[in-house]
């Protein structure tokens, strides 16, 4: 076992076992945890690029008109598409080619430095002046010498993370906070400033809050003795690619159950860092072009306010993507390795202090502060994926995952032959022509047959379907990938769910359900579509409530999933007329303004990715398929209707009993939940074309329109998270009344109805 132990140490290390066994000199002599001196040269360095005397210093704004200047005058070879104006945005912010850019400035002395996500993170975890924060710097390796127990370790590591990123995020809080009060509102601007500043105080207080429990937890587990002082972090988490080694480490055999699935989300993550690094840069670009009024000539205090919050929120999510993306190697690395591997060693495959592992290993890449934040078309270029659509970074068994999201298809799914009247339990929408994900045919029950007991007999509880059908079909919208190409004219401004705004509250809610939950863009190649009765007939029996609820989970990833992807392509949707008016005088800015919305929105999308993985994985685990290359997917669309309960029928003792009491008091409420939060949706759906036509009709700024997307995407996740909710209450319900040895067909009739 030590000597397994160690091949597996050997092989993660990409070195020979005389590394591992060298012992910890050449590991201790030099932490890559002394970040101080590298942090201060590198602040020296930016010192001392002064700009030209008497010259105003360019700002991103100017690089970002300068290059769609340059993408308007480049006319291709006949029959070439030409750059659309999402291409012509991003390259504008990232493009090498373009001469006046953001890091040619920096070169010349014209514009700050803008640091690599190494170089982000470590600045990030060293304490800036003012803070109130104390301790002792702690190394991993100290850390991890603390104990020989794997388990042990693991948790010890995670709390090591936790503590850097809650430090982190206290470090950009405080920040934030002097910056706002550095500001000084005057006139009618002073209550709004002063109100501001006292949230900025409140949100450092609780972030400092944050990083003392996480030092405290540290220390608890550190076992460190009363009036030691607590620790603080000195290594960095790593933030370069991390070769898992999965198919040489497991061939053959089968692997630990979490190591399947940190291979699969490990490439996704590492992804997830370079766009969230970059939506950072977008949101410090967009703030210093509202603190430059010759830039933005809108420097009111309430803008750099906004832009201010918006830039802690990316740092936020940044700093929280790579301590979550070092947990996972973690939780890969101390899984597979032997208990054989020092704690040395284990520091190098964690984290790779740069010193002692060359690059060309092609083991794990050292967290070098000269790594740069990779350009997401050239990554995908690089490793041969299809750069049309947002990136995705493959799973697995994924091979083109630049396919991920396809073009815009209908959001509403529209019926075969048209609407016919609906009968008690059945849908009132048939489901759509190309459904990628149909369930397999299996005999449901209605629900109208009572359950049998030795002593009564109980109603079965009933999913109820509205009868009156309010949906018309319609034509689908067209992708802005057809639009550029000349196929079709791109409504930029389309209501996705228009014939649902005169619809009757329960047919809204049923109608969107089955739309949100059409699997139309999710990832190829990301699972095995799986209705609900097949999971129960795959379950092993012992929790049919856990196994409900991982189901719903994981559908409701999908669908969140394909949410953000029509979130990406909605704001795509407005770089047409952003492109058109860059020459205005806050044209460039609102260029930046949506590239930082476009950054964000593609950032969370690889998130939803992971958290679908990470549901999918969870379902295989309760059934036993974690050892399947194709997980399952959830494909049975939850109940949205009302819910019949038919408490009369059930035993007293059943129907007075507190738990059924309290299922029998929230389902309805949750039901109606299901249909405000189907209103909200519509109405924000309408609310986003409103906003979107005022801004093309330049009459407002592209901030309303930006801002329209971003609520339709919210109250969109918030009404699956109250689907979720209310399908496993029923699930609840229904395992509470009828006997543990229901049929799953049975079972599932009461949970859903069949489309």
């Amino acid at each position: 076992m030590q000597i397994a132990g160690m091949i597996l140490g050997c092989l993660l290390l990409g070195q020979g076992p005389d590394a591992l066994l060298s012992g910890p000199t050449a590991l201790e002599k030099k932490s890559p945890a002394v970040l101080e001196p590298t942090i201060k040269a590198a602040a020296e360095a930016n010192d001392a690029a002064p700009g030209v005397v008497g010259q105003r210093r360019a700002g991103p704004a100017d690089a970002i008109k300068t290059a769609a200047d340059a993408n308007d005058a480049a006319t291709g070879a006949v029959g070439q598409r030409r750059a659309g104006p999402a291409d012509a945005i991003k390259t504008a912010v990232e493009a090498p080619e373009v001469v006046t850019t953001v890091s040619a400035q920096v070169a010349s002395g014209l514009a700050p430095h803008r640091p690599h996500p190494p170089e982000m993170i470590a600045n990030a975890i060293v304490l800036p002046p003012g803070s109130t924060l104390s301790g002792q710097p702690w190394t991993l390796l100290s850390v991890l010498a603390a104990t020989s127990d794997r388990r042990q370790q693991l948790e010890l590591t995670r709390a090591y993370w936790h503590m850097v990123q809650a430090v982190a995020e206290y470090h950009f809080c405080l920040d934030h906070a002097q910056k706002l009060a550095s500001t000084k509102p005057g006139g009618d601007e002073a209550a709004a400033g002063r109100l501001a500043q006292a949230s900025a105080v409140a949100t450092l207080h609780q972030a400092e809050l944050e990083a003392t429990r996480a030092q405290y937890e540290l220390a608890r587990l550190l076992r460190l003795p009363t009036g030691a002082p607590l620790p603080l972090p000195a290594d960095r988490p790593h933030v370069g690619a991390y070769q898992t080694k999965f198919q040489a480490l497991f061939a053959g055999r089968t692997p630990p159950e979490p190591a399947a699935l940190m291979e699969r989300i490990l490439p996704i993550r590492r992804q997830a860092i370079d766009e969230q690094a970059a939506a950072v840069q977008a949101a410090e670009d967009v703030l210093a072009a509202a603190t430059d009024p010759q830039q933005d000539r809108r420097g009111d205090a309430a803008n750099v306010t906004a832009c201010s919050r918006e830039l802690l929120r990316q740092q936020r999510a940044f700093v929280r993507t790579v301590c979550d993306y070092n947990v996972n190697i973690a939780e890969y690395a101390l899984v597979v390795t032997g208990p054989a591997v020092s704690p040395q060693a284990l520091v190098a495959i964690l984290i790779v202090p740069a010193p002692q592992v060359a690059a060309s290993t092609g083991a794990v890449q050292a967290a070098g502060a000269s790594l740069p934040i990779a350009d997401a078309t050239r990554q995908a270029a690089r490793d041969g994926w299809k750069t049309t659509g947002p990136t995705l970074a493959p799973s697995r068994n994924l091979a083109s995952p630049g396919d991920a999201v396809t073009k815009n298809e209908p959001t509403l799914a529209p019926p075969r032959d048209g609407l016919q009247p609906a009968g008690k339990n059945e849908p009132t929408l048939a489901p759509p022509r190309a459904e990628a994900n149909k369930e397999p045919t299996h005999p449901e029950t209605k629900p109208t047959v009572p359950v049998e007991r030795p002593d009564a007999a109980p109603s079965l509880p009933q999913p109820r379907t509205a009868n009156k059908p309010v949906l018309a079909a319609s034509s689908a919208p067209v992708s802005a990938g057809e639009a550029r190409d000349g196929k079709a004219s791109l409504p930029a401004a389309s209501p996705l769910y228009a014939a649902l705004l005169e619809a009757t509250p329960g047919a809204r809610a049923k109608q969107l359900t089955i739309a949100l939950h059409w699997d139309r863009s999710l990832p190829p190649g990301i699972g095995k579509p799986l209705n609900l009765l097949d999971c129960l007939l795959r379950d092993s029996g012992t929790d049919r409530q856990a196994t409900i609820d991982a189901f719903w989970r994981a559908r409701q990833r999908a669908a969140e999933y394909q949410v953000l992807a029509q979130q990406v392509e909605l704001l795509e949707a407005l770089a047409p007329v952003a492109l058109e008016r860059r020459n205005e005088p806050s044209g460039a800015v609102e260029m930046l303004r949506l590239r930082r919305a476009q950054t964000a929105a593609q950032a969370s999308l690889r998130e939803a990715h992971v958290a679908l993985i990470e549901a999918q994985y969870a379902l295989a685990l309760r059934l036993g398929a974690t050892e399947d290359s194709d997980w399952p997917l959830a494909s049975t669309v939850p109940h949205a209707g009302k819910y019949l309960l038919m408490l009369e029928g059930q035993p007293p003792a059943v129907a007075q009993s507190w738990p059924v009491r309290r299922l029998a008091a929230t389902i309805p409420s949750l039901g109606e939940n299901v249909e405000q939060h189907a209103a909200a949706v519509v109405e924000a759906d309408a609310a986003r074309v409103a906003a979107a036509e005022r801004y093309f009709a330049g009459r407002v700024a592209i901030d309303p329109a930006i801002e329209g997307v971003a609520t339709q995407t919210r109250q969109t996740q918030a009404l699956l998270e109250t689907l979720t909710e209310y399908n496993r209450a029923i699930a609840e319900y229904a395992l509470t009344v009828l006997p543990p040895a229901t049929a799953a067909d049975r079972l599932v009739a009461a949970l859903v109805v069949k489309p």
